[in-house]
């Protein structure tokens, strides 16, 4: 296994520096100051420092969170689209941990919340099958990075797609339920195992497509409430490690002890790109 992620490594910072910085959506990212060291309690995570996942969101209606997301650039941050409601009454807080403590507390001195100006959820997204499982928000003020936030890497090339491998183990991030069926009050992150689609479709009895990505396991899965959150892994970039998001949590079995199903990127990078563009102020 060491080998293949050796390989991989090898492979990935090859095809990237063929394309230079054009194929990053955001040049600035997936830069983090502390390491992610997993540590085994997410389903099989542990608790992960912000600055580790700097560009780690949190969504809130009232003071209640139930969706993760991350920062994409100084204006925009990625979720699913399951978890936008048109009469939500939505915040975002970035470069908090804890979902306990409110911003600007001792222990969430880095934190701050911004209000929301726009929601686009994909026009093609079918809740009955979970497909096109992809949402962006457009925040209310442009956002400064610092140490503790700072923006995911999303690569705009769909050719990404042949970065993913069968076997390969990726990094799950988010506040969903724990092994005891808990909610954390700190920030969990967990080594994901990439399933093949076939064999995670045969699990669930439905056809994981091609926008879709099958990882996890029962010892270690996302659980109720991570979704929206990123399923990533670092590259080298031009010598520089940097994170990349391969895919956003959509679903998975009501236990949490199946693997879980994620939207690829890879099949909406130009989606994200447009509405970038087109939605930027």
């Amino acid at each position: 296994m060491k080998s293949v992620a050796v390989l991989v490594v090898i492979f990935v910072c090859q095809w990237l520096c063929r394309f230079g910085e054009a194929i990053l959506l955001e040049p600035n990212c997936g830069i983090r100051t502390t390491p992610s060291f997993h540590r085994m309690r997410i389903i099989g995570g542990s608790d992960a420092e912000i600055t580790s996942h700097p560009w780690m969101a949190y969504l809130y209606n009232e003071l209640n969170y139930f969706c993760a997301g991350t920062l994409i650039t100084h204006q925009f941050v990625l979720t699913a689209a399951h978890c936008i409601e048109a009469s939500m009454n939505l915040t975002v807080r970035l470069g908090g941990s804890e979902l306990t403590r409110s911003s600007g507390s001792m222990c969430q001195i880095a934190a701050e919340d911004y209000s929301v100006s726009m929601v686009i959820k994909h026009k093609y997204f079918t809740p009955s099958i979970m497909l096109n499982d992809i949402a962006m928000i457009r925040l209310a003020r442009t956002v400064k990075f610092n140490d503790h936030i700072r923006p995911i890497c999303i690569i705009l090339d769909p050719a990404m797609r042949l970065l993913l491998e069968d076997g390969m183990t990726l990094t799950a991030t988010g506040w969903g339920l724990t092994d005891n069926k808990m909610r954390p009050p700190a920030l969990q992150d967990a080594p994901i195992t990439v399933m093949n689609r076939n064999v995670c479709s045969k699990l669930y009895d439905v056809t994981i497509t091609q926008g879709q990505i099958c990882a996890g396991d029962k010892e270690t899965n996302t659980c109720l409430g991570d979704s929206g959150g990123p399923l990533g892994g670092v590259v080298n970039y031009y010598g520089d490690l940097r994170f990349v998001q391969y895919g956003i949590t959509s679903f998975g079995d009501s236990e949490c002890r199946s693997p879980s199903i994620y939207t690829d990127l890879s099949t909406y990078s130009g989606w994200i790109n447009m509405v970038v563009n087109e939605h930027r102020t």
